[in-house]
């Protein structure tokens, strides 16, 4: 894996050293688990992790091997989860809780990589204003081994989003590229709080039109949670050419 994929909190790919905490589901709820951790692979002690917009919200904090888990979520149904640590960049992830069976493995996002973002785009982050990272795989990571990255992704609705932009080998937003790159990586800055719809679409057809690791594309586009002060994180699967 190229180490700056994980910038995007999208880490799914190498199997960690520390393992999710055990959490089963039951039929009364749903439980998600995971592991924060540095891109140095270091666990992440005291991120909040809570979910949003639910009957009863509920909030846990990562403990000294970064674990956290979150039972009782409702079965079957599109859950927001947000995760806030005065070191590293807000991030919200979403999912459907058909999703219990995986461990979430995340990388802590540094604060100097979103600016970095902002700066090589020639603006500044709105503090009230959300962001979305994405990036584009051939499939779900469950055995260690990481699936490629998918290039000549095109945002195709980006029109619709000023601050669009892809990735370039490095994962850093690139103002010259018209398609992902080998990163597969790309993005939005300074969006105005709502659930904004991401159109992406490879040489072969739509992507993420299969619920991995977020909501699946419709004819609208894939639904993105966003938040103000928050980056929205969402990996999505592509068609390849064969």
């Amino acid at each position: 894996m190229n180490p700056l994929q994980l910038l995007f909190l999208l880490s799914t790919g190498c199997s960690s050293p520390i393992e999710a905490p055990k959490c089963e589901s039951q039929e009364d709820g749903a439980c998600f688990k995971g592991v924060f951790r540095t891109l140095l692979s270091q666990p992440v002690e005291g991120i909040t992790v809570c979910t949003v917009g639910q009957e009863i919200d509920s909030c846990v904090t990562t403990d000294d091997l970064g674990q956290w888990k979150i039972p009782g979520l409702p079965i079957d149904s599109n859950v927001v989860i947000t995760a806030e640590h005065p070191d590293f960049v807000s991030t919200v992830f979403a999912q459907n809780t058909s999703m219990d069976w995986y461990d979430w493995y995340k990388v802590a996002i540094p604060k100097s990589i979103m600016n970095t973002n902002a700066n090589r785009l020639d603006i500044e982050l709105n503090p009230e204003r959300g962001h979305i990272l994405f990036l584009t795989w051939e499939g779900l990571n469950i055995d260690g081994i990481d699936t490629p990255n998918v290039s000549d992704v095109v945002l195709s609705n980006a029109n619709d989003f000023p601050y669009a932009f892809y990735g370039d080998g490095l994962g850093l937003a690139s103002d010259g590229l018209e398609s992902t790159s080998g990163s597969g990586s790309g993005g939005v800055l300074n969006l105005i709080p709502d659930t904004h719809n991401l159109i992406l679409e490879a040489p072969t057809g739509l992507c993420g039109e299969e619920t991995i690791f977020h909501f699946p594309q419709t004819d609208t586009g894939i639904p993105v949670p966003v938040k103000a002060g928050f980056t929205t994180a969402i990996d999505v699967q592509c068609p390849i050419i064969d």
